[in-house]
């Protein structure tokens, strides 16, 4: 049995995903909650309804995810930098 996958949407993340999934694990803890549950809505009302507003606000919550999680990202490493006296050497 094949399984399908994808790579995980977080900027820079390689891992093998399931195809219904948008992030790892490990990524989309890093979503906040507010926003996992709108992405989440937003994939069952482009399920039901699949039209193309389901489908645009669906792109946009997922956007917004992603964009959260590099957020998170970036912000992580500039303070580790900082923190070691790196940041612009």
């Amino acid at each position: 049995m094949t399984t399908h996958t994808h790579t995980c949407s977080a900027t820079g993340c390689q891992k093998q995903i399931p195809l219904n999934l948008l992030m790892c694990m490990t990524h989309w803890r890093m979503v906040p909650a507010p926003l996992q549950r709108e992405v989440l809505a937003t994939w069952r009302t482009r399920q039901r309804r699949g039209d193309p507003d389901s489908i645009a606000a669906h792109q946009a919550a997922t956007a917004k995810a992603i964009e959260a999680v590099h957020g998170k990202q970036v912000r992580k490493i500039a303070t580790k930098a900082a923190a070691d006296g790196a940041l612009f050497e």
